[in-house]
């Protein structure tokens, strides 16, 4: 009688078993280092647009109105939006816009071009649970501030939903959000 080589049906279940795991822990990394790498280019975007903002505001002496139709070209090649979304941001209404709001003081006029913005609020959410510590939390609208515009969509770097209960010792920050005093 001939022995029959091979593997037994055990055998082949425990080395399925063993690659479906491991595959399972590859796929949770690639995913993780996915999303921070996802919200470093956030980081950068909302730095690189900060300094176009800190650029515009030599030229003009005050804040523009709307980004996404100011900036581009003059001030940068095209504003950048979240990288998570396949959706061209034009004009700042798109979800995949940067919420910026440009602020004036409080009980004038709301429109920019009547009083001109002297503050900004950039931001973005993040994906990964990092905690960031150079973002300004800065509440949707500083006191004494009020929008340029009612449509604009703010910010608010202090949200439960982006630094929860744990951030203020020192957890996790969800939110990334500059002004033009960081």
């Amino acid at each position: 009688m001939k022995k029959r080589r091979g593997f037994t049906l055990i055998e082949l279940l425990v080395v399925i078993a063993i690659i479906g795991i491991l595959a399972t822990i590859i796929s949770v990394n690639l995913l993780t280092a996915r999303q921070k790498a996802r919200d470093a280019r956030r980081i950068a975007d909302i730095k690189n647009i900060q300094l176009s903002l800190a650029q515009y505001y030599n030229d003009y002496l005050k804040y523009p109105a709307n980004i996404y139709t100011t900036l581009a070209p003059a001030y940068m090649a095209a504003v950048p939006y979240d990288p998570n979304s396949s959706v061209v941001c034009t004009d700042g209404s798109q979800e995949s816009c940067y919420p910026y709001a440009a602020l004036n003081a409080s009980g004038g006029s709301t429109d920019c071009s009547v009083v001109p913005a002297s503050k900004f609020h950039l931001g973005a959410a993040m994906e990964a649970n990092i905690a960031i510590a150079q973002d300004a939390d800065a509440a949707a609208l500083p006191s004494g501030y009020q929008k340029c515009s009612a449509s604009a969509a703010d910010f608010n770097g202090t949200a439960p939903s982006c630094v929860g209960a744990t951030a203020a010792a020192g957890g996790a920050d969800n939110c990334y959000d500059v002004t033009n005093d960081n």
